[in-house]
């Protein structure tokens, strides 16, 4: 029933839909230039659809999908829905009921986009088109790959903003420390590298760094495997384990 209304919500924002068609004119201009950026960065034509056009993509989802969870928690806050939620001991069934809706909503909405992104490629540039569907189905398995990372990235991100809101109660706040954490987490990671020496192997690999450090390293050529899916998986574990916490420590205080 949470889920239901959740995902209702999501559903019925028209500004999802007019962002849409924002995200599709963007690439449709990134696809037209594509010649020229590719050879500013050096780079092949589809290596550079993969590396920039699907990768800015995702970064305009990740950014939809923070709104729309934010905006979800100042809804039922407005409207003293959230209190209500609280005394029926169904906050936390609720929050997690929206990370699932989110997730699942903008999983679909990031398909369908990239498949817009496709077509514009099939009638704009018919040969990078086909070296595209070429290396997405003669290696299934890297597909799978990165669309498997696409999707914990997305996840990750909602957890963050779970974790945020659950640590501060505060959509405002909210919103900064989380572009602060998309922007500057591996900065600040770098920053406490430098100064606390032990920390330098244990923080690689953490929660400030690993979202950086995936999304930088996908693309068409990722592979299934623990050294690539692990440290993210542990990471995902670890931040749940904490909003768990979090919200125990608060239920108590």
């Amino acid at each position: 029933m949470i889920f239901s209304l959740e995902f209702g919500k999501i559903f019925k924002r028209k500004f999802n839909y007019l962002f849409g068609m924002i995200i599709l004119l963007i690439s449709f201009l990134l696809i037209y230039k594509t010649s020229s950026l590719a050879g500013y960065y050096d780079l092949d034509e589809v290596d550079f659809i993969f590396k920039f056009t699907f990768k800015i993509l995702l970064i305009l989802i990740i950014f939809l999908m923070g709104i729309n969870y934010i905006y979800s928690y100042r809804e039922d806050y407005i409207s003293k829905v959230s209190i209500f939620l609280e005394l029926a001991k169904k906050k936390t069934l609720r929050d997690f009921s929206a990370l699932v809706a989110n997730l699942i909503y903008f999983a679909t909405y990031y398909l369908i986009m990239l498949g817009g992104i496709i077509l514009i490629l099939f009638f704009t540039k018919k040969n990078k088109f086909l070296e595209i569907k070429n290396i997405i189905f003669s290696n299934v398995q890297n597909s799978i790959a990165y669309l498997s990372m696409v999707l914990l990235l997305l996840l990750l991100a909602n957890l963050i903003f779970l974790f945020v809101l659950t640590l501060f109660n505060n959509t405002n706040l909210a919103i900064s420390l989380s572009l602060l954490y998309f922007i500057g987490g591996t900065v600040i990671a770098k920053m406490l590298e430098d100064r606390i020496s032990f920390l330098s192997e244990r923080i690689e690999n953490s929660i400030l760094n690993i979202f950086d450090k995936e999304f930088n390293s996908l693309n068409q050529f990722i592979e299934f495997n623990l050294v690539t899916f692990l440290p993210i998986s542990l990471n995902i574990v670890g931040l749940i384990i904490v909003i768990f916490i979090v919200k125990l420590i608060k239920k108590v205080i």
